[in-house]
């Protein structure tokens, strides 16, 4: 299915507002220039292995002294957000539950923490590296959840052509119903879930 997002103008800090980031559709210089323009203060990593090996740009240690020079912090998150988790409680079939995992203690401690800093005035954006939040865990688990306990989230799609576009969560929801040609919401999350979630091999 295209990717059919509206462009919605969003500049700077917005007061209960999470965003999100895939890095795989942009150059290093580009990504850190879209968390510029956006005044992200802090990016969290939302990757279970927080390196990559065709975008070695992105590796956490040279993310993490390029964003530094931005005056941007960086996190990794792996044990409250990552979608790799060693726990089998939160497998269904070998694959990573987000049903399971949302309710874990170290993933609503992740949540509290987001509201913490939230509290604070950080601006933050969660990344991982898909480039459409429909195939990644930071929209499905991350997004999902942090919407659910009253903070808004707005989705950055960075594509490869240089297109910049934003999506709401609620807009990414209907998107995702249409795609997963689901019923309801929760049946259309379950099946995303079912294609996106990590396996155990």
């Amino acid at each position: 299915m295209a990717l059919k997002i509206a462009n919605i103008k969003i500049k700077g800090y917005n007061k209960n507002m999470i965003y999100t980031i895939g890095y795989a559709g942009a150059t290093i210089d580009r990504f850190v220039q879209i968390l510029k323009n956006m005044k992200i203060s802090l990016l969290i990593d939302v990757r279970s292995i927080p390196k990559s090996q065709y975008f070695t740009a992105f590796n956490n240690d040279l993310l993490s002294k390029t964003l530094a020079n931005a005056n941007i912090k960086y996190e990794n998150w792996k044990d409250e957000f990552g979608a790799r988790q060693d726990n089998l409680d939160y497998y269904t079939d070998y694959i990573l539950d987000y049903g399971k995992f949302a309710k874990s203690q170290q993933f609503q401690s992740g949540i509290s923490k987001i509201k913490e800093l939230e509290n604070k005035g950080e601006n933050i954006c969660l990344m991982c590296a898909e480039i459409d939040p429909i195939n990644c865990h930071r929209a499905i688990l991350c997004g999902k959840e942090i919407f659910a306990n009253g903070i808004n989230v707005t989705h950055i799609i960075a594509r490869r052509n240089g297109e910049t576009y934003f999506e709401s969560q609620e807009g990414f929801e209907n998107r995702l119903l249409q795609t997963t040609k689901a019923n309801t919401l929760s049946d259309a999350y379950q099946k995303q879930n079912q294609k996106t979630g990590y396996k155990l091999t």
